[in-house]
């Protein structure tokens, strides 16, 4: 079996690679930087990428990067799935977000979800709650430093169940190897155990290694002209600001069972995340 596994260097791709690893399959990385390459971009690097591959983590690309457009790869992605398909691909696990399936059909992932449930491969389409992970190594980590610790964020009072990447990488892992029994076709939505709003979130950060000492409600205008002062690309700015939008309306605080299901017991929660030391 070869398993590629694309944004490999990312926060759920590398947690991803290292539980494989861990479980005796070496897996194929996919990035720009990887032994053999993957470049959304660049179509010529995709079949050697995937050459010999059964299944494949395909992760939308453009939520990491702060100073690249997030816009006008889900059509590249669409392409690829098709290429894999033609190359007898057996399954897809994709990894969207929480709530995808209620979005236009227009939003890059869901137009990703939408293209993979119609073509012939096996799929499974994970869709995980916000990372704890961003507050550490993502934009909640540079949206903190750049007010002292504080996060000033157009969410109001809203709460969300966040999740941590290792167990959305332990879910991910057993769906590619194990499939789950033989099922496919499945869509989980996993989020931790508890929800919290961000006032919570920098209570229980206050005097631990995670960079994140309070938090402040701002209006989306206030927090637009902030992040574009960091110098992060409109595109960029323009999707985190829906993503925060989606918060502030409820949308993300849901806690779901799909997570401790798969996981045979409770997702990690904030507290053992920030107790780790780093």
């Amino acid at each position: 079996m070869t398993v590629l596994v694309t944004a490999a260097t990312g926060k759920v791709g590398r947690e991803v690679t290292a539980q494989m690893r861990a479980r005796g399959v070496e897996p194929r990385a996919g990035s720009r930087r990887s032994a053999i390459p993957l470049d959304w971009t660049d179509p010529a690097t995709w079949s050697a990428a995937l050459g010999g591959v059964d299944r494949i983590l395909l992760i939308v690309p453009g939520g990491d990067d702060e100073h690249r457009s997030v816009t006008g790869l889900g059509t590249a992605v669409c392409k690829f799935i098709d290429l894999a398909q033609s190359r007898n691909v057996t399954r897809v696990v994709l990894m969207t977000a929480l709530g995808m399936e209620h979005a236009p059909a227009e939003v890059e992932q869901r137009a990703v979800e939408l293209h993979l449930q119609r073509s012939d491969v096996a799929w499974t389409i994970l869709r995980p709650n916000w990372f704890f992970q961003n507050l550490t190594d993502g934009p909640l980590r540079v949206l903190a430093e750049a007010h002292h610790g504080v996060l000033r964020l157009p969410t109001a009072d809203a709460a969300v169940s966040f999740i941590d990447t290792r167990d959305i990488a332990a879910v991910a892992v057993d769906t590619l190897l194990d499939d789950h029994g033989g099922r496919g076709g499945r869509k989980y939505a996993l989020t931790g155990p508890q929800s919290l709003t961000f006032a919570e979130v920098a209570d229980a950060c206050r005097n631990s290694p995670v960079p994140v000492t309070g938090y402040e409600p701002v209006s989306e205008a206030e927090f637009r002209r902030a992040a574009l002062d960091l110098e992060w690309h409109p595109d960029y700015v323009d999707s985190i600001s829906g993503l925060f939008a989606t918060i502030a309306a409820g949308y993300a605080a849901p806690v779901l069972p799909d997570a401790a299901d798969l996981l045979g017991r409770a997702p990690r929660c904030l507290a053992e995340f920030v107790a780790e030391p780093r």
